[in-house]
């Protein structure tokens, strides 16, 4: 077994799942195995260095780190790189999230990865970009403060960008990488209405 990346909608959920068949694959082999699941919200800096700490004690056959998160934090990911190259002596990883995003373009660079994800359709964005004003636009960012959680932005970012190609808004390059900037930003837990604001009003610019 080699390490790998897998994209999944739920990868908590994925990561259960993947132990338990990696469990039965051994078994068949009658190959000693030790899978060590870890599962977060967001893999920080602390459980790079509990993995880094248990990857290197001994075990007479297979081990297996099998880490789930849906946002990897910049710091641990870092701490981790080392051993993703260089992994111990009968040791692979397997990372689970549900966006590349998530993880550093040097990670993903390195490992192969698989897409087990499937498409799910995107909520209607909360605004009618058609017919919207600043009055609207300032009572949404209110709401958003108190209402999205960092994965809930996430899709909102997404749920915009899809609602100004149904109102036929153009939008030019760069109020495109302004989304993917977004998308970033969400990841370092910038507050919802900060990040959505220049989003919405570049897109009632390009309105008119």
């Amino acid at each position: 077994m080699t390490s790998q990346i897998i994209y999944a909608n739920t990868p908590k959920e994925h990561a259960q799942n993947h132990k338990e068949f990696l469990e039965v694959h051994f078994k068949a082999q009658n190959t000693p195995f030790l899978a060590e699941l870890v599962c977060e919200d967001e893999l920080k800096i602390e459980h790079a260095h509990e993995i880094k700490r248990r990857c290197v004690l001994k075990f007479s056959g297979q081990k297996a780190f099998i880490i789930a998160a849906s946002n990897f934090n910049l710091f641990a990911q870092n701490a981790l790189l080392k051993i993703l190259e260089e992994p111990p002596k009968n040791t692979f990883f397997i990372l689970i999230t549900k966006h590349p995003s998530a993880l550093l373009l040097t990670i993903r660079s390195r490992l192969p990865h698989t897409n087990k994800r499937t498409k799910t359709p995107l909520p209607p964005f909360g605004l009618d970009l058609r017919t919207c004003d600043l009055r609207a636009l300032y009572q949404f960012l209110q709401n958003a403060d108190k209402q999205f959680n960092q994965e809930e932005v996430k899709t909102q970012i997404a749920a915009l960008l899809e609602a100004t190609k149904q109102a036929g808004i153009h939008l030019s390059p760069a109020t495109l990488t302004q989304f993917d900037n977004a998308i970033h930003a969400n990841a370092l837990y910038l507050r919802p209405s900060y990040n959505l604001l220049p989003l919405l009003l570049s897109v009632l610019q390009a309105r008119g």
